[in-house]
């Protein structure tokens, strides 16, 4: 007789082989000898079944309908990373470190190249990649401050430059005006004006605009996102102060790019001054109340943890040190959550850290012990800043204290150890 044709594997992977077993055990009673002999040499000299047990047929049967669920997994897993998010990049040189992406010029985009018909102007390695820097002039005096927003071209190995200098381009702005755009050589030059006395009639030293550059409709990413941020003041400020006392952090995330500065009373331009900004990729700009950063910025960020356990009844003190963690603070009241759980009595214990007392959870229900991040909260009267930890704080359940907890729990490992049971047995 003619083995079926479902039952011809070529043996490719180790479920191959699980398949080919399995189909020989189920057509035990239904193939003629010839066919139970190749199956049982097969399971004999590959897998050692013993096909009269039918307890064993359950085994495989649950074996094989694991590895489907294995093999499913790893396929979409393999097509997910094969299928690279390409528009989350909103720069060139984000774009092109990854494989399939490509960096469109004339859309300002990141595409998947085996989808999409592409220009000369793409970009397919880091290296290629055009880079922009930007300088910003500023001249003061008693009536009107100002700036000439300067962007720099180099590396422009496909010529971009020509392709901007034939399109119809603009500088423009949420809140100010920009005007005399220009392209000369490898320069593009954006100027602007704000009246001195806008600083008076608002009560502030310093405004920050967003400034962008479009050309054919399409606005022009720069490597840095700061460099859309200009910052007039109400008198001349040294280049060396600007920075003083102050916190900035950049980033990019869902095809928005994100500005957060703070600055401490301690700095002589501005002043005490926090901005959470914001814009998308056509040029619109908001400023939020609240703001959360999560490991996306080195002078905004949590740096470590001390100790990363605890027990469930509390009373545990933590160290956690945060970077600019002073500036942070000034004239804001600073708030702990570890695991989902109030820090209590957070004080700064040096210049970036804060220490703090782990509180038991307030529902005793609470069966399973918890771990999760560390946040920090800072908060003025205006804005709150959520800074999250990349690492976890692990809570455990002292056995010694002899809590309800640890009860609660007991009997929860019992059930699952009797569910172990149970289903051992149902399975042999």
């Amino acid at each position: 007789m003619t083995v079926p044709e479902f039952l011809i594997f070529s043996c490719r992977s180790p479920l191959d082989h699980v398949r080919r077993t399995i189909s020989c055990c189920l057509l035990e009673h239904t193939t003629m000898n010839g066919v139970m002999a190749d199956c049982r040499k097969y399971s004999k000299n590959e897998y050692f079944m013993n096909h009269n047990s039918k307890n064993r047929h359950l085994l495989l049967i649950l074996i094989y309908t694991m590895a489907l669920i294995f093999e499913s997994h790893g396929t979409t897993l393999g097509t997910d990373l094969n299928n690279e998010n390409c528009s989350d990049a909103l720069t060139c040189t984000k774009c092109t470190i990854k494989a399939q992406c490509a960096w469109s010029l004339e859309k300002q985009k990141c595409v998947n190249y085996n989808h999409f018909h592409l220009s000369n102007l793409t970009i397919y390695g880091k290296e290629k990649c055009p880079r922009f820097s930007v300088v910003k002039k500023y001249e003061y005096n008693n009536t009107i401050n100002h700036l000439e927003y300067i962007v720099k071209v180099s590396n422009d190995h496909v010529n971009f430059m020509k392709y901007l200098k034939e399109s119809k381009f603009l500088c423009n702005s949420t809140t100010i005006d920009v005007y005399n755009k220009t392209i000369k050589n490898d320069e593009i030059i954006c100027s602007a004006n704000i009246l001195t006395t806008n600083f008076k009639l608002h009560g502030v030293q310093s405004f920050t605009a967003f400034i962008y550059i479009k050309f054919n409709k399409v606005l022009l990413c720069l490597d840095n996102i700061a460099d859309h941020y200009v910052t007039f003041y109400e008198h001349e400020c040294a280049e060396d102060k600007k920075d003083e006392n102050c916190a900035t952090c950049t980033w990019n995330k869902y095809g928005f790019a994100h500005y957060i500065r703070l600055c401490s009373s301690g700095n002589s331009c501005e002043g005490r001054n926090e901005l959470y900004l914001w814009h998308n990729d056509v040029g619109k700009s908001w400023n939020s109340k609240t703001r959360e950063v999560n490991n996306q910025c080195a002078e905004i960020n949590v740096t470590s943890i001390d100790p990363l356990s605890g027990t469930m009844a509390g009373g545990t003190t933590i160290t956690i040190t945060v970077k600019n963690h002073l500036i942070l603070a000034d004239n804001r009241t600073v708030m702990v959550v570890v695991a989902g759980m109030l820090c209590a009595d957070p004080r700064t214990s040096g210049p970036e850290t804060i220490t703090c007392i782990t509180t038991p959870p307030t529902d005793d229900t609470l069966y399973a012990a918890p771990s999760g991040s560390v946040l920090v909260k800072y908060t003025s009267h205006e804005r709150q800043l959520i800074i999250e930890s990349s690492q976890k704080f692990h809570y455990y359940v002292d056995i010694s204290a002899g809590t309800s907890l640890f009860v609660i729990n007991l009997h929860i490992i019992l059930i699952q150890f009797s569910f172990f049971v149970f289903y051992t047995k149902m399975v042999y």
